[in-house]
């Protein structure tokens, strides 16, 4: 079992994009579970990469990036 956090976060969704795009329904259905298991970090990549301006995708996401938007998103609301 893989550690709970940003980075593994980011992994996981990563995953789940190539699997999806591999189109194999097993490994799709792992990786859905391997992102599930990084709640609630999973939702922050994912509430940092919505709406972000610097053009940040998946691909180029870093967890201190990943950081750096949560906090100016909770020192702005």
């Amino acid at each position: 079992m893989r550690g709970v956090n940003l980075s593994n976060a980011i992994a996981a969704l990563r995953f789940r994009v190539r699997s999806r795009r591999s189109g194999d329904a097993d490994q799709r259905a792992q990786a859905e579970l391997g992102v599930k298991a990084q709640e609630p970090f999973y939702s922050q990549v994912q509430l940092a990469l919505i709406g972000n301006r610097e053009g940040m995708t998946l691909s180029k996401v870093t967890p201190g990036w990943g950081k750096k938007q949560l906090a100016s998103k909770v020192t702005a609301s």
